[in-house]
């Protein structure tokens, strides 16, 4: 049997790569991009010629690569850049041979038959390969004769360099890349005397096409709008907040206006991966469950309906936190009368200072209730004057409770409050917060009156 093409496959496939790895660096972005620092060594001709540079990432963004000899800078120039990704499988090797001669196996004899349709078998295609030999079409097996010139069997940048100087030169390759991101998850533990213990874990995402091997990893946290440069300015004052740093884990840092997280030991990132790396671990931190009824102060009479459960912790230094927080999920596990962790719920958080409260939505109460009745309504021609408000608070519970009333005014007039039976704070322009207390197996009722100018 013939077999000029597996020959040539197994020669492609032994010879060594064009490469040679020293240092990967690789700071990876909330938004699914990385910026990659490599140094290689190279062996390069005096004058101009043309060098493949394999190794790359399949989602590589060709416009940002940025090449520099670390041996001679001035003299060393990439005169010319093509990204190949015309990667080596079957349907591109068989597409290069459409309309050529290839030899087919035909009723166990190989002849000589022109392939005319390369895919695979489509809707649109449902025959797939087809062949034609003496005059006739056929579905076979065949053999193609070479591999054909183009391609490639990984992504490759391919440059004309112009060297003033022969031999081995380090050169620095920075790219973006796309296909790679991450983001923050935690784990949270309740505790039954209002504490919590919090693990954050940093959740890596590579599915770029390629691997990095012992990389130097960071972590920007932030919105950026701007990829920043690759040695960004640091501002005067910067001071580094250990995270897991002790144990070769995660130190923090500022930069710009964001937050850069750096791994205090080197880590292998293989392609088409998700690594988790421990970020922060925290014990002990206070935490309030809050009960949480919310409703629109220009609706009609509500039904009854469930009331949220909430739980915060203050994000500071007093409490035992005061870290920033990467956006992320959340998950909220308890344990129940065996000694088991349970979930409890989950929420996303946004990027978190230091200094600002963090609340979590965990699902709705079962055994607490809220229900909101509008009373009276003072109208003055086709003007709304005043309306009063009822709402009705039941617990089931076997503990006495605290419910978070969240009344929503309207922005566009000036409004007041009259007659209200419990203590309120005005959060905003646009909302009211009263805190009612309700008694184990009983009800509590708030009332309120919004005059409107």
């Amino acid at each position: 049997m013939p077999r000029p093409i597996a020959i040539a496959l197994l020669l492609c496939l032994a010879a060594p790569a064009a490469r040679a790895e020293s240092a990967i660096e690789l700071t990876v972005y909330n938004n699914d991009l990385a910026l990659v620092k490599e140094l290689r060594a190279i062996d390069l001709s005096r004058g101009v010629q043309e060098y493949t540079f394999t190794g790359v990432p399949e989602r590589l963004l060709p416009e940002t690569v940025h090449f520099r000899s670390l041996r001679d800078p001035e003299g060393t120039l990439v005169l010319e850049q093509n990204y190949r990704y015309d990667l080596l499988d079957r349907n591109s090797l068989l597409e290069r041979y459409r309309g050529q001669e290839v030899r087919a196996l035909v009723d166990g004899e190989w002849r000589r038959a022109r392939l005319l349709a390369a895919g695979n078998p489509t809707e649109s295609q449902p025959l797939g390969r087809i062949l034609e030999i003496d005059g006739e079409l056929h579905i076979e097996g065949f053999v193609l004769p070479a591999l054909p010139a183009g391609l490639l069997l990984e992504p490759s940048l391919v440059w004309l360099i112009e060297a003033a100087q022969a031999g081995r030169h380090e050169v620095e390759l920075s790219y973006l890349s796309e296909g790679i991101g991450w983001r923050a998850d935690y784990v949270a533990v309740a505790g039954e005397k209002d504490v919590l213990d919090l693990t954050g874990w940093v959740t890596l995402d590579n599915r770029s096409g390629k691997a990095y091997p012992e990389a130097r990893l960071k972590l920007v946290a932030g919105d950026v709008n701007r990829v920043p440069r690759p040695t960004p300015r640091m501002a005067k004052g910067m001071e580094a907040m250990a995270f897991a740093a002790d144990r070769g884990g995660f130190a923090q840092e500022q930069f710009f206006e964001y937050h850069l997280y750096t791994l205090g030991r080197p880590t292998t990132v293989l392609d088409k991966e998700q690594k988790q790396v421990e970020l922060l671990r925290i014990a002990g931190l206070p935490a309030q469950r809050k009960y949480v009824f919310r409703s629109d102060s220009w609706q009609e009479d509500s039904e009854p309906r469930a009331v949220a459960v909430t739980l915060e912790f203050a994000n500071s230094e007093e409490a035992g936190a005061g870290l920033p927080l990467p956006k992320g999920t959340v998950r909220v596990y308890q344990a129940d009368a065996g000694g088991q962790l349970q979930f409890a719920g989950e929420d996303e958080i946004p990027h978190t200072p230091e200094g600002e409260r963090v609340r979590l939505k965990l699902g709705d109460a079962f055994d607490i209730r809220g229900e909101r009745l509008q009373t009276a309504i003072d109208q003055r021609g086709n003007r709304i004057v005043s309306r009063s408000f009822q709402i009705t608070l039941r617990n089931h519970k076997d503990s006495a409770i605290r419910v978070e009333v969240l009344e929503d005014t309207p922005a566009w007039q000036e409004w007041s409050v009259r007659g209200a039976s419990h203590e309120y704070d005005k959060r905003s322009t646009r909302q009211l917060v009263f805190t009612v207390p309700v008694p184990a197996k009983g009800e509590a009722v708030l009332t309120y009156t919004l005059v409107t100018n």
